[in-house]
């Protein structure tokens, strides 16, 4: 298993932004990697359970976060993002080093139980 690599934002991406959502504008940020199926998932679920007045919505799947704002607000999205970003990456590191360490256990437990004879 490779290590897990911090995934942060990279740039916007100009293609796939700015579709018009009522006054809202759609922005795609671009992701350092595609995201594990549980760092979207965790990043999601942190984003929404602290919703604060100025915080839009915003989902991250595979290696971009979408996020509904208008243009001069997406600097200070950025900044949230950043915070939820860093946590996300921390909580899933420790997950994947928590089930590595179970499995080596597991093998460990097994390999002394085995009887080749």
């Amino acid at each position: 298993m490779t290590e897990f690599q911090d995934i942060r934002i990279v740039e916007l991406s100009e293609g796939e932004s700015g579709a018009a959502e009522g006054p809202l504008t759609t922005m795609v940020l671009q992701l350092s990697a595609d995201t594990p199926a549980a760092w979207s998932d965790a990043f999601n679920e942190t984003w929404k359970g602290r919703a604060s007045v100025m915080r839009r919505a915003a989902t991250a799947c595979g290696g971009t976060i979408t996020s509904a704002c208008m243009p001069y607000e997406l600097q200070s999205q950025i900044t949230e993002m950043n915070k939820i970003i860093a946590e996300t990456n921390a909580s899933y590191r420790h997950s994947v080093e928590q089930a590595a360490a179970r499995q080596d256990l597991e093998l460990k437990h097994l390999k002394a139980t085995l009887k080749y004879d």
